[in-house]
């Protein structure tokens, strides 16, 4: 039977969770999950309500650690009371290994979100750690057809994130805050909306919080109406990260009936960010980066003579020569977010400020600097088209 699951980070998540039909809840401890706000003492309290109403309950262990990070969360582990939780879910390899020598006895989730993507992976992994492992929290990038197979042939249950986030890249190190703070103060929360020079008409989901930098697809994983399919296909757990959107959708998607296709459709217009699905279907890796590419740096028309490799205000451009140019011609601009500019290139300069009669490929000349001008800014001897842009 395939139940839904979500995690609880903070007291009001369990509030909601307690009127709702759930039968598994994860329980984030500030010290032990990423995302988790959970102090020990409120944590307790609610395990012992939940386990009374007959819920399971799962200890999330989500981080990777070094060495003094490791001891820390060792010395919260033996604080709680784990014989009171159904699983302890981990990533580390070290965490499982702790586990499996101090509380064999404990049933283990083996999370490879960020890790095995293939069927044989996992096989060895079920080896290793068996008899203690009980689920595979698998990866959203495995498409239908593998996981499918997946579900099937491992012989312990398998969970997949149907509905939230998905993350894109971690880092323990702390991007957003000042560089002048103490690594050892603890650090507040912080989002923000974060561009490439690559991708500057695409900004993705970020955030940092003590355990480090974080950051998030800006389109929402939604797979419910899969629900059935994957129910047949003998899935266990059906989760739900709703830490963007908020608990007050969990009730949403619970009342929404999973065979009926147009209340999901319904469901899925109103939610609050734009949703997708992913790889389930197929894997279309280089679809999904194409879609991501800069289309102001892609030109049918014409192949672009330089690239702006520095703007210095008021002073110059340090254009990366691809085609030979001379000084005095007419050149255009195109900067990542779409801006058509003018260049002149009288006087043209070497990087020792010697003029320069013609510029070669690979060559680094300076010319006058231009408003708006930036790096990546691609330059072309005609004026470029945006409509031929892909």
């Amino acid at each position: 039977m395939t139940h839904f699951c979500t995690s609880i980070q903070r007291h009001a998540d369990f509030e909601i969770c307690q009127k709702l039909p759930l039968k598994e809840l994860i329980f984030e401890h500030q010290s032990l999950s990423r995302f988790g706000e959970l102090e020990t003492a409120t944590l307790l309290e609610m395990l012992e309500a939940w386990k009374t109403s007959g819920g399971k309950a799962f200890l999330q262990w989500d981080l990777l650690h070094d060495e003094k990070s490791f001891e820390e969360a060792v010395e919260v582990i033996k604080k709680l009371p784990l014989e009171y939780f159904d699983a302890v879910r981990v990533q580390d390899l070290g965490a499982a290994n702790w586990l499996r020598n101090n509380h064999s006895h404990l049933k283990l989730h083996w999370v490879v979100e960020g890790s095995n993507h293939n069927l044989k992976g996992l096989q060895r992994w079920s080896n290793f750690l068996k008899p203690q492992l009980d689920r595979f929290v698998l990866s959203s990038e495995i498409p239908g057809n593998i996981l499918q197979r997946c579900i099937s042939e491992l012989p312990q249950e398998c969970e997949i994130l149907g509905i939230g986030s998905i993350l894109l890249f971690y880092t323990p190190r702390h991007l957003l805050n000042p560089l002048n703070l103490n690594p050892d103060e603890p650090s507040e929360v912080r989002r923000a909306w974060v561009a490439t020079l690559e991708t500057p008409h695409r900004k993705l989901r970020t955030m940092e919080n003590k355990h480090g930098t974080f950051l998030f697809y800006d389109r929402e994983l939604f797979l419910l109406e899969h629900y059935t399919e994957l129910k047949s296909w003998g899935l266990k757990s059906f989760r739900l990260d709703l830490q963007r959107v908020g608990m007050q959708w969990l009730n949403s998607v619970l009342v929404t009936d999973p065979e009926n296709q147009e209340s999901i459709k319904n469901l899925r217009e109103n939610w609050p960010c734009k949703t997708f699905q992913g790889f389930f279907r197929a894997n279309k890796t280089d679809k999904a980066i194409q879609r991501m590419k800069n289309p102001y740096r892609q030109s049918e028309s014409s192949r672009p003579v330089a690239e702006v490799l520095e703007a210095s205000k008021n002073r110059h451009l340090a254009l990366l020569i691809k085609q030979r140019i001379i000084p005095g011609l007419q050149l255009w601009g195109l900067t990542p977010e779409g801006r058509i500019l003018e260049l002149e290139t009288q006087p043209m300069m070497d990087m020792r400020h010697h003029q320069v009669e013609a510029a070669e490929p690979d060559q680094i000349v300076l010319i006058p600097h231009v408003k708006y001008a930036v790096p990546k800014t691609l330059i072309f001897a005609v004026q470029p088209e945006l409509g031929k842009m892909r």
